[in-house]
């Protein structure tokens, strides 16, 4: 093969390279697209925006019995609090997305206080005097303060790897990085539990042998996506927890339930001893080598947990 013969087959090769690298990236946008659509449908289809006093909330209620109201953690929505939601019949589940997540404005209430107050408000739209409140980490912080400000319309708390003091991190300067995440497309393309066990080899050690609980991780994350619907809520999260003040935790007279892994990476263990060392007559499980996501990975214990507790309340109410 000639000079001239070897440049023309290196600009076919090139040619057909960067033809093939192109196709690929049109196929995955447009897969981004179809299931950017999808997540939006789904969402919409799948909740309601009720007005309350202090601002529209979105909730999704299923189930029938006595009321809970499930409040999620940071970058969540309504939908986090669905996970595994069929293994609690006899309830009344109503799941919110708090401000700044999903169709919940962030108008709606800022701060972790005003958060609780406007779950009061919503309790007034649905008539209903009084609920277990089950928070998990930023949802926990929420149902510490529902607990403290508004007692008599609290039968019982449930907290899940819950914040309740700052974090070893300080975490508002991570709202720089939210560009990144506004268009949906980048945090699609990372945020799935392959990536996740890549950087967790302690997850991966967990799960390897149990594909069900490699489903529910996979479903948690799903809850963070689309991304865009949930930013404005995220940053303020990270604003609220490193400007947070002590919680006098000994006020809180609920029945209370404790939730916390041992090895919490996001919320330190040391906050679940505390919430439950504080709150007076707390029960406590922490579950060991738990990380923020134990309540899924242990499912196997924290469900039944939550599930007898729930029982035990309204039993006793």
């Amino acid at each position: 093969m000639n000079q001239e013969s070897q440049k023309r087959v290196f600009a076919a090769a090139a040619a057909i390279g960067t033809a093939a690298t192109g196709w690929g990236l049109w196929h995955l946008f447009s897969q981004y697209q179809k299931e950017r659509s999808r997540s939006y449908r789904y969402l919409v289809e799948h909740s309601q925006v009720l007005q309350t006093a202090k601002g529209p909330i979105e909730v999704s209620i299923s189930g029938s019995g006595p009321p809970v109201l499930v409040v999620h953690g940071a970058a969540g929505g309504y939908d986090q609090g669905k996970i595994k939601s069929e293994e609690f019949d006899g309830i009344t589940s109503i799941s919110v997305s708090r401000p700044g997540s999903l169709r919940t404005p962030l108008s709606t209430g800022r701060s972790p206080a005003e958060q609780a107050d406007a779950m009061a408000a919503l309790l007034d739209v649905l008539e209903i005097d009084k609920t277990i409140f089950i928070g998990t980490s930023m949802g926990g912080l929420v149902g510490l303060f529902f607990a403290l400000n508004h007692p008599q319309r609290c039968k019982g708390l449930v907290l899940i790897s819950a914040v309740n003091a700052p974090l070893p991190l300080y975490v508002s300067p991570l709202a720089i990085l939210s560009p990144l995440m506004a268009d949906d497309f980048l945090p699609w393309t990372v945020m799935n539990t392959k990536n996740l066990l890549r950087v967790r080899p302690d997850l991966r050690k967990q799960l390897s042998s149990q594909p069900e609980k490699l489903e529910l991780i996979d479903q948690l994350l799903h809850t963070a996506y689309p991304t865009s619907m949930r930013l404005s809520g995220l940053v303020n999260d990270g604003f609220q927890v490193d400007h947070l003040e002590p919680l006098p935790l000994e006020n809180i007279h609920v029945p209370t339930l404790v939730i916390h892994g041992t090895k919490d990476e996001v919320v330190p263990f040391s906050q679940g001893v505390q919430s439950a060392s504080r709150i007076s007559g707390a029960d406590f499980i922490p579950i060991f080598e738990g990380t923020h996501y134990c309540a899924l990975t242990h499912h196997e214990v924290t469900f039944p947990a939550i599930k007898d507790f729930i029982a035990e309340v309204h039993q006793s109410t």
